[in-house]
């Protein structure tokens, strides 16, 4: 090959060389663009999952938070307040209704007798691992009797508001509801007659033992159970045959103290007949006054009662009480609760109804009977009836409430009213809505969560 090919195949080698080169550094720098945008919107992107994580972390633990605030006051429901009605916790630890003094505690859990300062929620709200939880009470939106501090179907709304540390917010409603109860219940063994009626949503019977009828049997709206045996007959309101459950786990029954309920009393009628104090002016008279009488044969106090005496309020009894005579009218049921350390008598023609904050009508250390003739279709009992010891109810009353019966031991100087086991005969009826104790398991029906309130 001559010098002048060679010279040229050299050129167009360096020609073609300078070309690839000229090519490859726009497609570098173009790789390199596409590269940064791809990192930076995978940086975005991680930014923005990093951010939507915390987010929901912040988002959780205020939940958390406020569902401790709940916890916190189902706890106070089912400890220190259990035998504390809704009703009374919706009035406040002052039980005030006015406006000018309810204000101070009201929808809120403090100042209540025996609750600790650690145990308490105050308006500025209760501190939580670093961060704050605010809790209020107030009635179920889905109670129909317009009153805001009166609880008709056995629920209220707890209202839980958390603020965290990194300023995440959330709230909590939960509806706290009691586990219905049956409008009979006892400890130990159960008589009933041919001639009872026990109706109303709950309208059953249950006993810590035996449960037995007479004859036919009574009528009863939901059944009748015993954690021993169902003997006998017993009646649904058609007629047919109602359940009968054998073998059943017990109801716990608790203790209730009369001294507890004696805090609010109106009057105290004292040990021995000494006489009756006014709680609010200090003042004592003497015995048989204000209706009462000190009966120094059977050594208790007994109401002579009369549409107008005694007068209304809650009594606290050192002793045992009994209630005669026509105590209120059909048209005109007297507001009137006895607790008494010892044990409840009553007869004759009574309509009377809870004076007492917390739905009680008799509540006894010792045994409850009760009796009385009946007005139609008017109740002669309404509300609690709780025998700390055995209890019987007979003649031709009718009640509108919960029979309790604890079974537990006479106290000391208590008259025995009742032989062994519980007894309801004659043809006392009672009807029950399941809105009439105090001491029903509270439990979270419905939980709503709101997130960044």
């Amino acid at each position: 090959m001559g010098l002048l090919a060679q010279s040229s195949l050299a050129a167009a080698r360096r020609g073609n060389g300078t070309g690839r080169r000229g090519l490859a550094l726009p497609s570098a720098m173009f790789a390199l663009v596409a590269i940064a945008v791809l990192l930076a919107g995978v940086f975005v992107f991680a930014d923005l999952a990093a951010k939507s994580v915390e987010n929901r972390e912040r988002a959780t633990r205020a939940v958390h938070v406020a569902e401790a605030g709940v916890n916190h006051a189902l706890a106070l429901l089912r400890g220190n307040l259990r035998s504390r009605s809704f009703t009374r916790i919706l009035q406040g630890a002052d039980g005030a209704t006015s406006t000018a003094t309810e204000r101070a505690d009201d929808s809120l859990f403090i100042n209540w007798p025996g609750l600790s300062a650690g145990d308490q929620i105050p308006l500025a709200g209760q501190a939580y691992q670093g961060h704050t939880y605010f809790v209020t009470v107030s009635d179920d939106p889905a109670d129909t009797d317009m009153n805001a501090k009166a609880d008709m179907n056995g629920r209220v709304l707890i209202r839980c508001r958390s603020v965290t540390s990194d300023g995440a917010t959330a709230e909590v409603t939960a509806i706290v509801g009691a586990t219905p109860q049956p409008g009979v219940l006892a400890d130990g063994n159960l008589t009933l007659g041919n001639s009872n009626a026990i109706a109303g949503a709950c309208g059953g019977v249950h006993a810590n033992g035996d449960v037995s009828s007479n004859a036919g049997g009574p009528t009863v709206s939901t059944q009748v159970s015993a954690t021993g045996t169902v003997n006998g007959n017993y009646r649904l309101p058609d007629g047919s045959p109602a359940p009968e459950l054998q073998g059943q786990d017990a109801i716990p029954i608790p203790d209730l103290n009369p001294a507890t309920y004696c805090a609010g009393a109106d009057y105290r009628l004292l040990a021995g007949g000494v006489g009756i104090m006014n709680m609010s002016t200090g003042a004592t008279t003497p015995g048989n006054s204000g209706g009462w009488v000190w009966d120094v044969v059977l050594q208790l106090w007994k109401g002579t009662g009369t549409p107008l005496l005694p007068a209304a309020g809650t009594y606290c009894v050192e002793g045992n009480a009994w209630l005669a005579g026509s105590v209120g009218s059909a048209a005109a049921p007297k507001n009137l609760s006895i607790v008494a350390s010892g044990s409840i008598k009553v007869d004759g023609t009574p309509y009377i109804r809870p004076d007492h904050p917390d739905n009680i009508l008799l509540l006894a250390g010792g045994d409850i009977e009760i009796s009385g003739n009946n007005t139609t279709g008017v109740d002669n009992y309404q509300g609690m009836v709780y025998a700390g010891a055995q209890c019987e109810a007979l003649g031709n009353a009718k009640m509108f409430g919960q029979l309790v019966c604890a079974n537990g031991p006479q106290p000391i100087g208590a008259i025995d009213y009742v032989g062994p086991g519980n007894v309801i005969s004659g043809n006392f009826n009672l009807s029950s809505d399941c809105s009439g104790t105090v001491f029903n398991k509270r439990r979270v029906l419905y939980w709503y969560p709101r997130v960044g309130t």
